[in-house]
């Protein structure tokens, strides 16, 4: 009999199961009109029939090479995103994945289903043992079909419907913006922030925004807001980008704010001036004149112009700022006269003047124009008197007449000339002004003053000073410089010895007399 042979026993496990997907978005609250992100998260949560080991587990319950695809279905939103590849899902969550949604704005409020469908492929089985040459993957393809809800929510919307203004280039102005509430609630609290990405464009005083206040704003409501808008002086004519944005609470006091709102804005066409026929007679130390015209080169006519002088230099300071212009027509213009008075201590050279115009636009805000900064001369100081000393020696202990002629070198006419002398010991003077009441280019006057050298004076070379005052053709008076008149001091001869002298000369006389006398009597 033979005996049985043992047949080996083949064990084969296996592990079965599948992914269990689902999709989420927790932040999916959104209001019409807007254009966001709406983050999608994929959870697996795997379900398992029969366990074993933990990788032939993650085999049945992972979802592999998974893609998704939100759908707009039968809702108003629009899906922007086509299907997005996610990858291998294993339990657990995988995400945010953005998808990116239009949600237009006449969405009615209310919660919408978004259709999303998935694709993934997965082992169902595997088989694994001592029967098997490995464990063995069988996969399926799956696709299904889930749903993602999307809140859109009652609020406040806004639009801009309108924007003027009637600033200019290189000036302030008011402007307009019509905004309306197209959401579906009320605005408490509301404020309306505006401002421009151009530097160009500024709000007030030169700030980089402005903010308008509303209160409550109902839906279908449209509010006017007023700025104040400023136009840089090198700003071009064309559209200039605004943004905008509202600030409000909610019906459950919450403090929110809108999305952004652009519009665009366009100045105005610059008013603008030009300097002509400047001329100027300044000279150092005695007070001139500039005058000229200034032509609207722009294309409004403008009201009660002035033009401004503002004075950055001490020594050129103007007696009066200002100079009316009055009314001008585009192409019409106006002229003007400022008096400066300048400094002794100024430089002979140059200079640059700071004019403006202020003036009245046809909204009658006051505005005021870049500044025109035509250069003047400045000349040297003027020599306008020659003065040459005609008696000037003098002994000592005696009363004199010093006379100096005077010469007007200058092609001006003075008139009321005042000469001063000016004595120091041993110099003194009774009678020390003299007067000329016109003196023509190139005349010449003489002028005598009372001069007394004191007892105790010495021989020598000195001299005295005559400061000179005269009045312009315009009627400006001038101080003129402080001429030196060089003096001569001698020593006087005595009058004892002049009288001795005398007799002497007497004496002889007489005896020659006499004796021409006696000779021809006999």
């Amino acid at each position: 009999m033979l005996a049985a042979v043992p047949v080996p026993i083949t064990a084969i496990e296996n592990v079965t199961g599948s992914p269990d997907v689902s999709v989420q978005s927790p932040d999916n609250e959104f209001v019409p009109g807007q254009e966001a992100s709406l983050p999608v998260y994929v959870s697996n949560e795997g379900s398992l029939q029969s366990s074993g080991p933990a990788e032939y587990v993650a085999g049945v319950t992972t979802a592999r090479a998974l893609t998704l695809q939100v759908r707009s279905g039968d809702t108003p939103i629009e899906v922007n995103t086509a299907r997005y590849p996610v990858g291998n899902v294993p339990e657990g969550t995988t995400g945010p994945i953005p998808i990116s949604i239009t949600v237009p704005e006449d969405t009615p409020p209310g919660t919408y289903r978004l259709p999303v469908r998935v694709r993934y492929s997965y082992a169902p089985k595997v088989e694994y043992g001592s029967g098997t040459d490995g464990p063995e993957y069988r996969y399926v393809d799956l696709a299904r079909t889930l749903s993602l809800s999307v809140v859109v929510e009652d609020r406040p919307q806004f639009q801009v419907l309108n924007v003027s203004s009637t600033a200019r280039v290189g000036s302030y102005g008011p402007l307009s913006m019509t905004v309306r509430n197209t959401g579906t609630e009320a605005a408490r609290d509301s404020t309306l922030q505006l401002s421009s990405p151009d530097e160009e464009v500024t709000f007030g005083t030169g700030a980089a925004k402005s903010e308008a206040y509303s209160g409550v704003w109902g839906p279908g409501e449209n509010r006017t807001f007023q700025f104040r808008a400023r136009f840089a002086s090198d700003a071009q004519q064309r559209e200039y980008p605004l943004r905008a944005s509202v600030s409000y609470t909610d019906p459950d006091g919450i403090q929110r704010t809108s999305p952004p709102l652009t519009a665009g804005v366009t100045p105005r066409e610059e008013v603008t001036f030009a300097m002509e026929n400047l001329t100027s007679t300044l000279y150092v130390g005695e007070p001139g004149t500039i005058s000229g015209s200034v032509r609207n080169t722009g294309p409004v006519p403008i009201d009660n112009a002035v033009l401004v002088y503002r004075s950055s230099n001490p020594n050129l300071v103007p007696v009066d700022t200002e100079s009316a212009l009055g009314r001008l027509e585009p192409g019409e213009q106006s002229d003007f006269t400022f008096e400066v008075d300048v400094a002794t201590d100024a430089t002979a050279t140059d200079r640059q003047l700071n004019l403006s115009v202020r003036y009245r636009d046809a909204q009658n805000n006051r505005q005021v124009s870049d500044e025109l900064e035509p250069t003047v001369p400045v000349l040297p100081e003027r020599d306008w008197l020659a003065v040459t000393p005609q008696n000037a020696t003098f002994g000592i202990d005696t009363d004199n007449r010093l006379t100096v002629r005077v010469r007007n070198r200058e092609n001006m006419t003075l008139s009321d000339v005042r000469a001063r002398l000016e004595t120091e010991p041993p110099f003194s003077s009774e009678a020390r002004t003299a007067y000329v009441q016109r003196l023509e280019p190139g005349d010449t006057e003489t002028l005598a003053f009372a001069v007394t050298v004191s007892e105790d004076a010495v021989p020598t070379r000195s001299s005295v000073s005559v400061n000179v005052t005269a009045e312009r053709p315009d009627g400006k008076e001038i101080v003129l410089d402080s001429y030196v008149v060089p003096v001569t001091v001698v020593e006087e001869t005595s009058a004892s010895d002049t009288t001795l002298l005398a007799a002497g000369v007497l004496v002889v006389v007489l005896v020659l007399g006499v004796g021409w006398w006696w000779l021809n009597r006999r």
